[in-house]
Formats: C-alpha cells, sequence, structure tokens
C-alpha cells in the first residue's frame, strides 16, 4: 500500500473528526428519545399482551421476525449478521477522536464472508459406511440388468431398421394356388423386416378370399426369409345342388362348384341348407351337422376306412355311412363318433372283408357299441346280380351247419359242429374267444385295441337268423 501525503493526511483526519462528532450527536439524540418514552409509558398505563401460545415458531411468524427460518446461505445470514452489527457500533476513542470506522469493519466482514462461501462450496468426503455382501450382489444384479437391458434395446432397434431384410419368401404346403395369389392376400413384401412381416401378416386375408386354404400361419427364418405355411382344405363331401354339384370340406365350406359328379368324395345327404356361394360355410338347419362332419371326415381319415360313397345326417339322431356301396354303417347319435367309426373299421377289415373281395353286403349296427360293447351285423338278403353267387357265405335258415375253408368258399371237408362247438379244419377254433351255439355270441373281447365286446352275426337281435349260429 502507498504512503498517502500530508494534505490526504490532514483530510482524512478532518473526516474522522467530523464522524466522531455525528456520533456523538446522534447518541445523544438517542438517548434523549428513550428518556422521553419512558416517561411516556409511565403516565399511560399500556394494554395486556396476549398470553403467549408456547410455540417459537407461532410467535416469530406473528411478529414478522421469520429471517431465521427463511433458508439462507452461512455467507448470506453472515452478511445480514455483519450489516447489523456495523449499524450498531458505538464510537471508539482513537487518537484524533471518537468516531466509527465503518470503513475498515466492512473489510473485515467481506473478507470473512468470502471465507465462508469457499467453505460452502468445497465438497466435504464423509466416510461411507461399508455396503454388506447382498447389497453388492444387488448393485451387481442392477448393473447387468442394465446393461443387457440396453444391449436388448439396441438389438432391436437394429433388428428393426437395418438387419433382417426379407430377400425371400417361402410357401409351404400349398398345392391349389400359384404363390403369387397366396403372397398378394398374406400383406408380405421382399426388403420388409421379417420380425414386422411376421406380426404384420395377414394370414386370415389368405383363407377367407383362398376357399381351398383351411389355415394360414406366417412366421420368419432368419436371417432373411418369410415363411408362409398352408393347410389345404381337402374335399370331404358334395352336396347336389340343382345340375350342379357342389364340393364341400370336412368343416362344411364350399370349396368349388362342378357339373359332374365328383368320385374323390363323399356324398353329403342333408335338409335344407343356405349359403350356397364358393367360399362360405353352408348352414344347414340343424347347428350341430358342421361339428359332425369335421368329426366323421377327420375319423375316417385317422381310422383308414375310406371309399365312403353317402353320408347321411337329414336326422342326427340316426346318422348312416354309406361304406362302398356295400355296407350300411348306423352311426345312431353324434356322440362318441370316433369308437364308433373305428369298432366299424376293425369289423369290416377284419372280421368282414378281411381279404378285401368286396363281396360283402349288408348292415353295420354300431350306434349302441360304445355304451354296451354291443355291435350287429345283417348281411344283405339279396346282392347284386353282377356279383358270383358264391361270393359270400349264405346263411341257413334250417340250423343246419356251413362249411368254410381257408379259401373263403365252401368246403364239405371242413364241417361247423353245432354240438361240439368246433371250427374243424383240423384244429379247433378258440384263440381265446369261444363260439357259444346255445347263445348265438361271438365274443372276442378285444380285438385290435378296440373293445367290440359282443359282436353278433345275423338276426340284429342277436340270436341268428331262424336259430342259424352266429357269424
Amino acid at each position: 500500500m502507498s504512503e498517502i501525503s500530508s494534505k490526504e493526511k490532514r483530510e482524512l483526519a478532518k473526516q474522522r473528526r467530523e464522524a466522531a462528532k455525528q456520533a456523538q450527536k446522534y447518541h445523544k439524540e438517542q438517548k434523549k428519545r428513550a428518556k422521553k418514552s419512558s416517561d411516556a409509558t409511565q403516565q399511560v398505563k399500556l394494554p395486556k399482551r396476549k398470553k403467549s401460545s408456547g410455540s417459537k415458531i407461532e410467535e416469530a411468524v406473528n411478529s414478522g421476525r421469520t429471517t431465521k427460518f427463511e433458508k439462507i446461505s452461512r455467507e448470506e445470514k453472515f452478511r445480514r449478521e455483519s450489516e447489523e452489527r456495523i449499524r450498531n457500533l458505538k464510537p471508539h476513542d482513537f487518537e484524533d477522536g471518537y468516531y466509527i470506522d465503518e470503513y475498515s469493519e466492512k473489510k473485515r466482514s467481506e473478507r470473512r464472508a468470502k471465507v465462508i462461501r469457499k467453505q460452502e462450496q468445497e465438497v466435504i468426503r464423509r466416510n461411507k459406511k461399508p455396503i454388506t455382501q447382498k447389497q453388492a450382489r444387488n448393485r451387481r444384479i442392477i448393473i447387468a440388468s442394465a446393461i443387457l437391458l440396453a444391449v436388448l434395446v439396441v438389438g432391436a432397434v437394429l433388428s428393426l431398421t437395418v438387419l433382417f431384410k426379407t430377400e425371400k419368401i417361402d410357401i409351404e404346403g400349398d398345392e391349389y394356388y400359384y404363390e403369387d395369389q397366396i403372397i398378394a392376400f398374406s400383406n408380405v413384401s421382399l426388403q420388409q423386416n421379417i420380425f414386422l412381416a411376421a406380426i404384420g401378416g395377414t394370414p386370415q386375408e389368405i383363407v377367407k378370399n383362398l376357399p381351398y386354404v383351411e389355415d394360414a400361419k406366417i412366421g420368419f427364418a432368419v436371417p432373411d426369409t418369410v415363411t408362409i405355411k398352408i393347410t389345404n382344405a381337402l374335399p370331404s363331401y358334395y352336396v347336389k345342388d340343382g345340375d350342379n354339384y357342389l364340393i364341400v370340406s370336412s368343416k362344411g365350406r364350399v370349396l368349388d362348384t362342378e357339373t359332374e359328379e365328383p368320385d374323390n368324395a363323399a356324398e353329403l345327404i342333408c335338409n335344407d341348407y343356405n349359403n350356397k356361394e364358393v367360399g362360405s360355410y353352408i348352414e344347414f338347419e340343424d347347428k350341430s351337422v358342421p361339428d359332425i362332419l369335421e368329426s366323421v371326415a377327420n375319423s375316417l381319415k385317422a381310422n383308414g376306412l375310406d371309399n365312403i360313397k353317402a353320408f347321411d345326417v337329414t336326422d342326427t339322431s340316426a346318422i348312416t355311412i354309406d361304406y362302398a356301396g356295400r355296407i350300411k354303417i348306423n352311426i345312431g347319435v353324434a356322440e362318441d363318433i370316433d369308437y364308433k367309426i373305428k369298432t366299424a373299421a376293425a369289423i369290416i377289415t377284419q372280421k368282414l372283408d378281411p381279404n378285401k373281395t368286396g363281396q360283402v353286403y349288408g348292415t353295420l349296427d354300431v350306434s349302441t357299441c360304445s355304451k354296451n360293447k354291443m355291435s350287429h351285423y345283417k348281411p344283405a338278403e339279396t346282392t347284386p346280380a353282377t356279383e358270383p353267387a358264391t361270393t359270400a357265405p349264405a346263411q341257413n335258415t334250417d340250423g343246419s351247419a356251413n362249411d368254410w375253408n381257408a379259401n373263403n368258399n365252401y368246403d364239405a371237408n371242413n364241417s361247423y359242429d353245432g354240438n361240439a362247438n368246433t371250427y374243424d379244419n383240423g384244429a379247433a377254433y378258440d384263440n381265446g374267444a369261444a363260439y357259444d351255439n346255445n347263445y348265438g355270441v361271438y365274443d372276442n373281447g378285444g380285438y385290435n385295441a378296440v373293445d367290440n365286446g359282443n359282436y353278433y352275426a345275423g338276426d340284429l337281435g342277436g340270436g341268428g337268423a331262424d336259430g342259424a349260429a352266429p357269424y
């Protein structure tokens, strides 16, 4: 600090003397005012103060002194206190007189305020409590989960925007339409993201617009292929409609219209119906018919019973199936259809016509086999004229025995002895199931995993035709 001149020293001393005089004058006036106010309070009776509520915060709010409750920094608080202290300073006796040195006091306060500000801005590091193993494990799990989530998000964004573009569209299972026809209704295109194609595809539009498609599914194969899997609607029945024939699927959907009688489907005999348009589903008077059609078609396919000529659902309590135009299968009510068809298939292929001669005619009743394990077969009274007379064994009406050899011809060498109940071809016919001529029952118990129960031949009543032995 440079030294001041003598003239400046005289000026500064003069200012101090003036300040000292002003300070003395100010304090004298303050004493006079205090004296006057004390005299006035003695003469005038002051009103009683209200009783304190006991809450310092409430008293401070009521009095308006809320400064100390404000959220202020240490520096601001110090500055306010310094200003209050400087205002209340008293004159001191210096060498050149009494006066208040406010300048020096403000400088000291400013230096102290800077120190406090610096302390507030410093970050105080404290020793933290060590974390437990559980906390450390949870922290690692959270960090790993956050990293995995970030990777998945980035991968998803890249997969949907940059990677996995459709370069090829594969169609599987279709037998009736061109690929372009199917793709046109699939809402799938090349260069489209394969994931978005699988999600935004419209397989229902394929089924709706293409009658021979029973079901369609759209998927994808990484990295660049969209797959469309088609389930074909197979012609299962046909319905005569005037001079035309409606080709119907197993679910009752009209697949096509033909002018000639189809040879790869069974005729569906039913009551009146609506919706004859190709692609629509037939509306039957009996609402249960579509379910019956599907059940019968699936069961016939599963049991290998093909060559069905007709299927009659005119009366759903007396359902019948025409097998090869030779055997009429009586299903009865639409209950346990699969079991009944399985039983009928076993009887036809293993008992009635095991060698598939195509010379067996009659009626097979399996309507009650699921309940009482009884099935009935009645041979036809007459056979078509084109068939040889010796193609099927005739039931005797006089109770005499019929001879049957391994070539399915009558042979006098092999005789059926009704008394001994044996099939005499050199060995007794037992096989775990006995012929009983008295009861007319062939009980085969379980046959090829099909429990046929008691199997009657001849009379549907179960006793044979006019006393003849059961088949």
